[in-house]
């Protein structure tokens, strides 16, 4: 036996819980803050502040939403436990919109723009009082409907399908799944009430499932109204009262928390300890590579998860670190491509997709665009690329590194190996499109293993892979 050479590139993305030996070399058995677009292996963007951080205490910030506006300003919100505020451009500060009456534990915070009449309206369910609305811009907050039109429910879970507001989350009634009025004449979503002429327009309630167990989500596709329970998932069909139904999906699969899901296209995605999954319209499915984290998934916590999209991409951000405040693992999944990255070394209370742009709410309160800039905020975005054992022709041959080339350019990088008998590596600048950058490497034994790293933040991107070149021998027993 003599040298071989081993080439990694076409780079995917993370994927673990696999048999060792049976990976291919473009996944990472653990990669963070890098991007694989193209099959080119770069450190990722981090994100930039666009409006100054939130006042008081910053770990009972809950949501964010924000507004795009013509002329490229934004208008935002954030929910706290205690209160709502909006960013007043005109002082450059945070104004407290509303203050709540007691202090929301949890993140039952919804924002829905609507409109009311021809007035476009952002509707705040919290499951603690009625709903609120706001114009936007420098207008104040004001009650949702009336108990006349018996739409002064506490509810947090609003969506519209069919031109009407669904809402759920009572706490009075858990099961209850409420619709407005269909809007036309003087008929408004903000009336929930019976129409006597015609059930077509009323306005209604239903109690979903047999059992009481609460209403945990709403979600609305171009056909349907999804909702889910603690036991299982249903789905509302038709388009008015006298043909609505409601019937369960029936399908196995691990409930998951409302913020962790998202929308892409006519799919409902889902991130849930036991994987992502997605909902086509008829029942519910797991992609090729939706198993791909498990190991990762089953010890991270979803109690604080928050999601969105933004073009083909998902961000699911979850707590790894149990001492952390807030969520400290962002999970990105490509959905074209159907693979995982995973982004670390930032804190995040919530996050916001909106034309092509991705709106994060970080834990030291700033409003900020994701995936813009060289840092998170300030802190270097420390970024590898781990990848699974080379066990070359057999694990009965004994493997010498030999060394690395590397076609890209930045850094500088570390490009480490590493086997039975400890890791060498070296660190280098790469020399930029088409020439290669050796690394030196000593490292030995039955399997090894690659990793490549950036050093202190530094940016890089690797668009002609990496050929490692090893001397394997066989065994002398």
């Amino acid at each position: 036996m003599a040298l071989q050479r081993i080439y990694l590139n076409d780079f995917a993305g993370v994927r673990q819980g696999v048999c060792g030996g049976s990976d291919p070399l473009h996944w990472a058995l653990d990669a963070q803050n890098v991007s694989t677009q193209g099959g080119c292996l770069r450190r990722a963007k981090g994100y930039t502040p666009l409006l100054p951080p939130m006042i008081g205490d910053k770990g009972k910030l809950r949501r964010l939403f924000v507004w795009p506006q013509g002329d490229g300003s934004v208008d935002c919100l954030v929910a706290r436990q205690d209160s709502l505020f909006r960013y007043d451009a005109a002082t450059g500060s945070w104004i407290d919109l509303h203050h709540y009456a007691q202090d929301r534990q949890t993140d039952a915070f919804d924002f829905l723009k609507v409109k009311i009449g021809s007035t476009e309206t952002v509707l705040v369910g919290n499951g603690l009082e009625s709903i609120l609305k706001w114009p936007g811009g420098s207008g104040s907050v004001s009650p949702f409907g009336s108990a006349q039109q018996q739409s002064d429910k506490a509810v947090n879970f609003v969506e519209l399908y069919f031109n009407r507001l669904f809402a759920a989350g009572d706490g009075e009634h858990p099961a209850r799944l409420y619709w407005s009025k269909a809007p036309g004449g003087e008929r408004t979503i903000e009336d929930w009430s019976a129409d006597e002429d015609s059930e077509n327009v009323s306005g209604g309630h239903v109690e979903v499932g047999t059992d009481s167990d609460p209403i945990t989500g709403l979600f609305a596709l171009s056909n349907q109204l999804l909702i889910f329970k603690k036991d299982r998932l249903y789905r509302l069909l038709g388009d008015r009262p006298s043909n609505f139904r409601i019937v369960p999906v029936e399908a196995a699969l691990h409930q998951p928390v409302h913020t962790a899901c998202v929308g892409y296209g006519d799919r409902l995605f889902f991130l849930t300890d036991r994987g992502l999954y997605y909902f086509d319209g008829q029942t519910v499915n797991r992609p090729p590579h939706g198993a791909d984290l498990l190991p990762l998934l089953g010890t991270v916590d979803f109690s604080q998860a928050v999601s969105a999209a933004c073009g083909d991409t998902l961000y699911f951000a979850v707590k790894e670190d149990p001492g952390s405040r807030h969520n400290d693992l962002v999970i990105e999944y490509d959905v074209l491509r159907d693979c995982f990255l995973l982004r670390r070394g930032l804190q995040v209370v919530d996050l916001y997709g909106c034309y092509g742009k991705l709106y994060l709410l970080s834990g030291k309160g700033e409003v900020a665009l994701f995936n813009e800039g060289d840092t998170y905020g300030g802190d270097p975005i420390e970024a590898y690329w781990l990848a699974p054992w080379l066990t070359g022709a057999s694990l009965l041959t004994d493997k010498q590194a030999v060394e690395a080339a590397v076609v890209g350019q930045g850094g500088p990088v570390t490009v480490s190996l590493w086997g039975e008998d400890g890791a060498q590596g070296g660190t280098g600048v790469l020399l930029g499109e088409g020439v290669p950058r050796e690394f030196l490497l000593r490292a030995g034994g039955r399997r090894l293993r690659f990793k490549l790293e950036n050093e202190q933040g530094s940016d890089f991107s690797i668009t002609g892979g990496v050929e490692l070149l090893i001397d394997e021998q066989r065994r002398v027993l």
